[in-house]
């Protein structure tokens, strides 16, 4: 309502204009980021700069200094937290804290990718609608599901991965098409958490659905996350030594620049991921739309 009652607001866009190649995805995603990069740096850079100084701070009081080096195994997201605890041999002493430290940074890291995607999705619908309050509000609402989801998402994706590694020296095939399984499956399973926050879905019912709009449209997810990829590394790799140079006849200590340009790059780049699927569901509910429309 209040966006609505706005003097001048802004036209909404048709569906055919949410509908993207694979360079258009990577160019809107950087176009919305672009415009609201100080709410992007508020909502994920600033929080996850935080959770990482309280985990470093944790460690270094339960381990000293050889603590800190544990937090490479503590993820951002299922995937990567699992792979990183189950295939390290970690000893129990260490890993209880770390499986603590992980859950915990997985809730923020959940609440916080959420936010950003509703963010993404009321500004790309009605530009200059987003509220952060609201968005972080709604993510919390949906925490359970998300986190659900991704768990879901990684555990699935994980074992079609064991299997590829598993099968390589007995079935190259089969380990081939292992490979092949994963990338289509994580494809198809890509804009998920996406569907949670747009669609207010259980998680079931929102693999569902991601599964729906994903038919047929494997290679353009793929192509399009391939391409993000590629140019997100692009722009770290700038912005990390524009940093550097800048920083250079600062900061003496080698060390120290790496951690400063590190924490730059994070802060800046880190809620990519989330406007990217924000708005790769919308392409895919357009395209489902106008599909639907011409089956019709």
């Amino acid at each position: 309502m209040g966006i609505d009652s706005r003097a001048n607001p802004k036209p909404r866009k048709t569906r055919s204009e949410y509908e993207l190649n694979a360079s258009g995805l990577v160019g809107r995603t950087f176009s919305l980021w672009s415009r609201k990069l100080p709410i992007y740096v508020m909502i994920v850079g600033i929080t996850g700069a935080v959770l990482v100084v309280f985990q470093g701070i944790v460690l270094f009081l339960m381990f000293g200094i050889s603590g800190l080096p544990l937090l490479e195994f503590i993820g951002t997201s299922s995937l990567d937290t699992i792979f990183s605890l189950v295939f390290f041999n970690i000893s129990i002493d260490i890993l209880i804290p770390l499986i603590i430290l992980t859950l915990i940074g997985l809730l923020v890291y959940v609440i916080v990718g959420g936010a950003a995607i509703r963010y993404a999705l009321t500004d790309y619908m009605n530009p200059e609608a987003g509220n952060l309050k609201e968005s972080l509000s709604f993510a919390f609402r949906l925490a359970i599901p998300l986190i659900v989801v991704q768990f879901l998402q990684s555990l699935i994706i994980l074992s079609l991965a064991a299997l590829a590694v598993l099968t390589f020296y007995l079935q190259p095939l089969v380990s081939l098409g292992s490979i092949f399984a994963v990338l289509y499956i994580a494809a198809r399973l890509a804009p998920a958490p996406a569907v949670v926050i747009a669609e207010e879905r259980a998680p079931l019912d929102a693999l569902s659905r991601t599964w729906q709009i994903t038919g047929g449209l494997s290679l353009h997810v793929l192509f399009g996350q391939v391409l993000m990829a590629i140019v997100f590394m692009i722009v770290t790799i700038v912005i990390s030594v524009a940093v550097g140079i800048g920083l250079a006849f600062i900061v003496t200590n080698f060390e120290i620049l790496i951690l400063i340009t590190t924490l730059v790059t994070s802060l800046l780049l880190s809620s990519l991921n989330y406007i990217f699927q924000a708005v790769l569901y919308k392409d895919l509910e357009a395209r489902d739309v106008t599909r639907d429309f011409n089956i019709l």
